[in-house]
């Protein structure tokens, strides 16, 4: 009874947040739990072993020029210190727009407790932000040309620097974290240059505030319920949470939900100690039928042992 109490308590937590957002943010993904290192640079290290994530989400299914987003991420702690390492490449397209982005993390983690570890983290790259203008046709009746003056004749490449922060707490049954990965403008390229790209714009910074628990459920379940929370400064939210179970024989199911009225079936598979892999299956389901789109996702996680000793129980609080 006391173990149920305590998940009541977790999910009513979880669920608090979100009554009174309604936004979203470009880029996401609906199993964030597997994807963290995206999202917060200070989880870097964090996992006691060296972690390559592959991330593929394809939104809008069936819709020309959806969004495509692909990421691969790589961290791990350094033996015998205090400190972790990372890097974040991503590609992301949209319609004639593609972002194609570097980032190098860099995290320090100091115990302030029995259990609980504080992890403070910052990563900086570049982003290459183009826009393919050839790709349009465009037609106006009032000019003896064929294509519409007000858009340009080629394509625009713009290279962005970047950087960010975050913060990470974690012990072996839960987690927070607050992070702000990209603090400079992300506004796409006008016309060649990066001038404008450079400048911070505070009203564009996009804070991420997420948390997860790990419950044991007798001797072969976990109850893993997890919360991420996406707001700009202007006040532009979203946020999502996941309920997910997972037997100890790898196998793991869940449901995910976020505050557009999309709803998220979630499935994994602990291959083996070092790889597993996860799929999730979105779709809209508000009061907009006409945005009845169907998202798709994958994402795998390879877990190295940077020691002799094996990896025995992989985790991710």
């Amino acid at each position: 009874m006391n173990q149920l109490y305590k998940i009541a308590i977790s999910i009513a937590f979880l669920l608090l947040p979100i009554l009174q957002v309604r936004a979203q943010e470009d880029i996401r993904f609906s199993n964030y739990s597997y994807n963290r290192l995206f999202y917060n640079p200070a989880y870097a290290g964090s996992t006691g072993f060296m972690e390559a994530v592959l991330a593929y989400r394809n939104q809008w299914v069936d819709i020309e020029g959806s969004p495509e987003t692909a990421v691969l991420s790589v961290q791990a702690p350094v033996n015998f210190s205090k400190f972790g390492l990372g890097a974040v490449v991503y590609n992301n397209r949209f319609g004639i727009q593609k972002d194609n982005a570097v980032f190098l993390n860099y995290a320090y983690h100091l115990q302030v407790s029995f259990e609980g570890v504080l992890s403070m983290g910052i990563q900086a790259g570049v982003v290459n932000k183009q826009i393919n203008w050839t790709d349009l046709t465009t037609y106006d009746p009032n000019f003896p040309s064929p294509d519409d003056p007000a858009f340009p004749d080629q394509d625009i490449s713009t290279w962005v620097p970047n950087f960010g922060i975050g913060f990470y707490y974690y012990t072996p049954k839960y987690y927070i974290g607050l992070s702000t990965p990209r603090l400079l403008s992300n506004d796409q390229p006008a016309t060649e240059g990066f001038s404008d790209n450079m400048k911070f714009k505070l009203k564009n910074t996009v804070f991420y505030l997420g948390g997860g628990v790990n419950f044991p459920i007798g001797q072969e379940l976990k109850f893993k319920p997890s919360l991420l929370v996406i707001s700009s400064y202007s006040g532009v939210t979203t946020a999502m949470t996941n309920f997910e179970l997972e037997h100890e024989s790898g196998v793991s199911a869940g449901v995910g939900y976020r505050t557009d009225d999309s709803w998220a079936g979630i499935l994994g598979y602990q291959l083996n100690p070092k790889l597993r892999f996860s799929y999730s299956y979105e779709k809209y389901f508000g009061i907009y039928g006409s945005k009845g789109y169907t998202n798709h996702e994958i994402i795998l996680n390879y877990n190295l042992s940077l020691r002799k000793s094996r990896i025995t129980s992989p985790r991710y609080f």
